[in-house]
């Protein structure tokens, strides 16, 4: 049996063959979308934007995860639980009551990203990684810590209908991205303390492509980075993207994936995210 497994969320939109090659258990939030059931011969995106509703989504029960403890720990020893921002999601209060309902507790060991989509998922491949290279639990914990505050999210999107008719932007922060868009300047998205709201402007391009590209560039001045890209409907700018940064920034793309339907039902049809880590020095 091994020492320590991974639990998270599929929140963190880790491709199938990385959450295959590290054994990580994926415990799934939930979607329902009765509008779609009308319409079987069109995606998810395509249904939104014709017909203007929005999808209901919810966390994982506590049940859920349960279950995905006691698959985890047929494997391995102790697990560690990787989580989307608590400040987000109820997700994380569900991994831990599942916690106290194992007859150990003490084999789950919790954490909570304060992050979502492509920079939790970089927190749990950096996770996966220093379990793999046998790094107590202890480094493990203090990396994830310091490197949580240090990642970064960049989404732009298309419209704020979505992400205003949920709340997870004011009417006022509403108003204020069509306005901005108005005069050319591209406002992001991003997560603040845990939190998603309008984290900063965009003023050098209305492309998204290379709005993108400016914000990861900028980023290594800092440091070089590891990055991660979502897209929602637009996978050919997501791969458009990729094949700037490596070419351009000499930087490795850790992974590329569609984003959970669960968040693209929360930032709409056209949205395109980038999230950016710190690579740690040895």
């Amino acid at each position: 049996m091994k020492p320590i497994g991974l639990v998270t969320d599929n929140i963190c939109s880790l491709p199938e063959n990385i959450i295959k090659e590290y054994q990580i258990e994926i415990v799934k939030t939930k979607l329902y979308f009765p509008e779609a059931e009308k319409f079987p011969e069109k995606n998810l995106y395509q249904v939104m934007q014709e017909t203007k509703a929005f999808p209901k989504t919810s966390s994982p029960s506590p049940g859920d995860f349960l279950k995905a403890y006691k698959k985890a720990l047929k494997k391995f020893e102790k697990i560690l639980v990787i989580t989307l921002s608590s400040k987000l999601s109820a997700t994380f209060n569900s991994a831990f009551q599942a916690k106290q309902l194992l007859p150990d507790p003490s084999k789950v060991i919790l954490f909570d990203s304060l992050q979502a989509v492509a920079t939790e998922g970089l927190l749990v491949l950096e996770a996966a990684e220093l379990l793999k290279n046998n790094k107590e639990i202890k480094e493990v914990l203090d990396t994830l810590e310091k490197l949580k505050t240090k990642t970064k999210l960049f989404g732009f999107l298309k419209t704020t209908y979505w992400v205003e008719k949920i709340g997870r932007i004011s009417s006022l922060q509403a108003a204020a991205f069509k306005i901005l868009n108005g005069l050319g300047i591209l406002p992001i998205i991003g997560i603040n303390k845990g939190k998603v709201g309008l984290t900063g402007f965009n003023f050098w391009t209305k492309e998204v492509l290379k709005a993108l590209f400016h914000q990861i560039k900028h980023q290594l001045k800092r440091s070089k980075v590891k990055v991660a890209i979502n897209y929602t409907d637009n996978i050919t700018l997501a791969y458009q993207l990729k094949e700037k940064i490596e070419k351009g920034l000499k930087l490795k793309v850790a992974f590329i994936s569609l984003v959970p339907p669960i968040v693209g039902a929360n930032s709409g049809p056209g949205t395109l995210i980038a999230g950016t880590m710190p690579e740690i020095k040895n």
